[in-house]
């Protein structure tokens, strides 16, 4: 919904300014804004258009994006029955999509809303936007008078496929006699909805025609797949992760681009490479593309398409979602530390060029060595093995990790296009430290795998996650267990059996994907598991390796021996003092960072790797 997870007085903050104007400054012809809360009927907190105290906010919004010439039409929606404080929705049923059961709403409370949204369209036309979006998807409270599933009314807003609608019409009509018919309106809506009598294909087209035979300027084709108190995968994911094709809802803007007449089609979601948004276009499957997380990843993802210069790419992960959403935390994204953050970016040259060595090229090395080399000093980045990338290396090989692949080909871009100096193949001891007499020192060499510390623990047969993954070439037809049930452990469980290996999966906690579980990845990557047949076993431990086994006991006391010809570790990273700690004190201006320290993410690697070099 918004880029902060809450605005405590609904105004926009100064902080978005330049977030909005990196992504004008990018080059997107049109930025559609977050949503703007578009009746007094909602008490969860976002951006607000219902009362005139709003427009100076709203005008500074749009102004940002004017700045460097992009149009900009204001988002227009509400939560209804899914808003989780006090909802209000067009029928008091239950329905998958509801936490609680909603009040229904009164006809003239209806009447109100209407004239609430279109009271918001002039408030934005007076603060200098374009036009603005009417949000009817993802089961919002517009969504809920178009949706069968959710109209179960029987007055002028519900009954049948006209009376559903009115809603909608009434309020672009509204807006047209508020604002004059010179001011666009677009209309997003769900083309998709997985619920039992929601919105299909056959509908899909009904309701995008009716809403052109108003004058809508396009229909901006999303989907409502999921499910707040238990997640269901959908066939249209709308947060597509990278588990998923890309382009997930190409499908659904094809079918609205062969039958619906006198609008524009837009297609959105997981589209991340332009050269597949100039195919959706070509190919006659949409008149435009939305860019959203790809945006967030690299604001200049526009000016760099059509100049075909390196995008840094999203990797889909759906960190910039989960963050807002799931944990109301500010947004931040895995592979642009500057998001939210625009005005850090900028690089200041240093006044004392020093000779740097970094020692590991994992996503924190990397990110340190070309922000020092960008602020003048002269860095060379060392690497033990035979090709930069640390863990991006096996993390990226499944085939399903192709996002991650993009991310490590443009890091190993960046570098070998800039003035860092990689010296591979070569293991840094202190000696070698002392030898070279750097002026600073950044170890980034990562963690360690957690070992076993059972009878077998540390047989020929166990092996890291990341080796297997680099040498998956070399396991076939194998009987594998894998220990660990995080993300690490499930995408090597799925490749290995993919590649057509018996896969176990052994986990303590009460299930798999638990720490740090993000939904619209975990959906996914589950159906993908069971799809393969992967056995899991939960709340279990293990208490010896064999050759040939693996023995383990679960939480209630039950043991049971597993066939294993190979053991898979995937518990996760350790800090190894033995090695960070000889290197750092071999250089009295020295820096530890990344996994070597505090075993994260890639998002957590990429911050402290920007940070740190800045600070050289």
């Amino acid at each position: 919904m918004g880029i902060f997870p809450s605005y405590s007085d609904r105004m926009v903050p100064d902080v978005l300014v330049p977030l909005l104007e990196s992504r004008s400054k990018g080059g997107a012809g049109l930025i559609i804004s977050e949503g703007f809360q578009g009746t007094r009927y909602q008490n969860v907190l976002m951006l607000g258009a219902h009362d005139d105290r709003f427009i100076p906010g709203m005008r500074k919004y749009a102004e940002a994006i004017h700045r460097y010439g992009s149009a900009t039409f204001l988002q227009i929606m509400a939560l209804g029955g899914k808003d989780i404080t006090e909802n209000y929705a067009p029928s008091s049923i239950e329905s998958p999509q509801y936490l609680s059961r909603p009040k229904e709403f009164s006809g003239t409370q209806i009447a109100e809303i209407i004239e609430d949204f279109a009271n918001s369209a002039w408030r934005a036309q007076q603060a200098g936007f374009d036009g603005v979006e009417l949000h009817g998807a993802h089961s919002y409270m517009i969504g809920q008078f178009i949706s069968p599933h959710f109209n179960r009314r029987d007055d002028k807003y519900g009954g049948d496929f006209e009376r559903r609608m009115r809603v909608p019409t009434e309020i672009v009509r509204r807006i047209g006699k508020l604002c004059g018919k010179n001011f666009p309106v677009g209309f997003k809506f769900s083309a998709w909805e997985q619920l039992p009598n929601g919105v299909k294909h056959e509908l899909a087209v009904r309701i995008a025609q009716r809403m052109a035979d108003e004058g809508v300027v396009y229909v901006h084709v999303q989907t409502s797949d999921f499910y707040p108190p238990v997640p269901v995968r959908s066939k249209y994911p709308a947060m597509s992760p990278m588990y998923s094709p890309r382009n997930t809802l190409a499908e659904l803007s094809e079918n609205l681009k062969r039958n619906v007449r006198n609008t524009l089609v837009m297609c959105a979601d997981g589209i991340i490479d332009p050269n597949e948004a100039d195919a959706l276009i070509g190919e006659g499957k949409a008149d435009m593309v939305a860019i959203g997380r790809a945006l967030l990843a690299d604001p200049e993802w526009p000016n760099r398409a059509e100049q075909r210069k390196r995008i840094r790419p999203c990797i889909r992960c759906n960190v910039c979602h989960h963050k807002v959403v799931a944990v109301e935390e500010p947004i931040a994204c895995t592979v642009n530390p500057y998001l939210a953050r625009e005005r850090d970016e900028p690089i200041q040259k240093t006044q004392k060029s020093k000779n740097v060595i970094v020692v590991g090229s994992g996503p924190a090395g990397i990110t340190c060595a070309l922000i020092a080399s960008r602020r003048g000093h002269n860095v060379t980045l060392y690497e033990e093995k035979s090709e930069i990338g640390g863990l991006l290396v096996p993390g990226s090989t499944p085939p399903f990790k192709k996002d991650l692949r993009a991310f490590l080909d443009y890091c190993r871009g960046e570098v070998y296009d800039s003035d860092v100096k990689v010296q591979l193949n070569t293991k840094v001891t202190p000696d070698l430290v002392r030898q070279i007499k750097p002026d600073t020192l950044v170890v980034a060499v990562g963690g360690k795998p957690i070992r076993l510390n059972v009878p077998g623990g540390d047989g020929e047969n166990v092996i890291s996650a990341a080796d297997a993954l680099e040498c998956v070439e070399k396991i076939e037809g194998e009987r594998i267990a894998v220990v660990g049930g995080g993300e690490v452990g499930c995408e090597t469980a799925l490749y290995l059996s993919q590649e057509g290996n018996e896969v176990s999966m052994i986990e303590a906690l009460d299930d798999i994907l638990t720490v740090n579980e993000i939904k619209n990845n975990s959906v996914v990557l589950r159906e993908l598991l069971e799809k393969e047949r992967v056995r899991v076993y939960a709340r279990s431990n293990v208490e010896k390796i064999t050759p040939s086994a693996v023995n383990i006991v679960s939480r209630d006391g039950h043991r049971k021996e597993l066939e294993a010809d190979i053991v898979i570790l995937a518990a996760g990273l350790k800090v190894d003092e033995t090695c960070t700690k000889p290197l750092l004190r071999s250089c009295p201006d020295s820096f530890a960072i990344g996994d070597c320290v505090n075993p994260a993410r890639i998002l957590e690697a990429v911050s402290e790797g920007d940070r740190t070099g800045r600070v050289l």
